[in-house]
């Protein structure tokens, strides 16, 4: 499991600052409704070198690993390889509505990692930090084809945590940067599956995983 290795000891000595700039959404909605109950993982409990419980592997290749510089603890989930990657929740398949929030970090790729709210055969969205762009984006899936419909200029850097939040809904996503709504798109959606998700070609880090689910 060298990926793994590589990716959490090479920036062990790292330490990284960034700020972040967004553009305001009157009226959205916060991350988690109130009075939400809030499921969380932080992957302090999983076994190392292998994918964490509670999530399905989709595609790519996943695996809990230890790191010296978490977003909190010691493990981290480690996403790398060249193909993308989608690492779907469970109990938030087929949901009418969810909201998640997760720790994410990424060291190599030309593009980006983050979240999804996306069932196979139904129209979704992806939300990704892109670093070497300089920005986070907000997508639209519909079949094969994914289309940017709205960002945010973020100064983002490789190796630095950002807190990436979405909250998708049957007629609206909207998609968070440390905690503050930065993106939107409307949205028509029978049902989705909310996940992790990383490009092709991108190493990355998630750590921190909240999120909120209703069927």
């Amino acid at each position: 499991m060298n990926w793994i290795c590589s990716v959490a000891f090479a920036v062990a000595a790292a330490q990284l600052t960034s700020c972040a700039t967004f553009s305001s959404i009157t009226g959205a909605a916060t991350i988690f409704p109130t009075k939400a109950t809030v499921q969380k993982f932080d992957f302090e409990h999983d076994v190392l070198n292998e994918p964490p419980d509670g999530f399905d592997t989709r595609l790519g290749r996943w695996a809990v690993a230890d790191s010296p510089n978490a977003a909190s603890g010691t493990q981290v989930l480690v996403r790398g390889g060249e193909n993308a990657a989608l690492l779907a929740v469970k109990e938030a398949e087929g949901a009418r509505s969810a909201a998640g929030e997760v720790a994410v970090r990424v060291f190599l790729g030309a593009s980006g990692a983050g979240l999804s709210c996306h069932r196979p055969g139904e129209p979704g969205h992806l939300l990704k930090v892109e670093p070497d762009s300089g920005r986070v984006g907000l997508y639209r899936k519909v079949e094969d084809s994914l289309k940017l419909v709205d960002e945010a200029k973020a100064k983002l850097i490789k190796g630095e945590w950002a807190h990436l939040g979405i909250r998708c809904e049957d007629d609206r996503v909207v998609g968070y940067l440390e905690g503050k709504p930065v993106v939107r798109d409307r949205a028509s959606a029978n049902g989705l599956d909310l996940a992790l998700y990383a490009d092709p070609g991108v190493t990355a880090q998630f750590d921190d995983f909240s999120y909120w689910v209703t069927k």
